[in-house]
């Protein structure tokens, strides 16, 4: 499973390749103001195939563009979560160590009467959300 460091990275590629194809088609259409395709049937079938062909670059640039904005979107779910289970780990470790002092408070209890009372046990944290199956933390 991709980290989002890996999202990050696939959506940045994904953005420069989006950009490249909206250059991608430069050369050719030099090519015909350069004056070598004036008039003609070629001429025409040339035109008709840049134009074809630039429609379908601009729906790939597109596409591709909006694959980008889903890896970063990804990233960002992947860096919640890993926040999210950070700060979980944290709690849980405070938890515990309250936890061992309640029990201690609570054996002393046990082994003497008059020893203060403990109160009620302490209560353990939540655990963070379950993520989606393609996170990674």
């Amino acid at each position: 499973m991709p980290y989002a460091e890996d999202y990050d990275a696939a959506a940045a590629t994904l953005d420069a390749v989006a950009q490249a194809t909206a250059v991608l088609l430069d050369p050719a259409r030099a090519t015909l103001d350069s004056g070598v395709l004036i008039g003609g049937q070629l001429s025409d079938v040339v035109t008709d195939q840049l134009a074809a062909a630039a429609t379908g670059l601009v729906q790939i640039g597109t596409e591709l563009g909006q694959l980008a904005a889903t890896c970063r979107e990804r990233a960002e779910v992947c860096r919640q979560a890993t926040a999210g289970q950070q700060a979980y780990q944290s709690s849980y470790a405070g938890y515990q160590s309250e936890l061992g002092h309640w029990q201690d408070a609570v054996d002393a209890r046990a082994a003497d009467p008059g020893a203060p009372d403990p109160g009620p046990a302490p209560v353990a944290p939540p655990a963070p959300a379950t993520a989606a199956p393609w996170v990674n933390h």
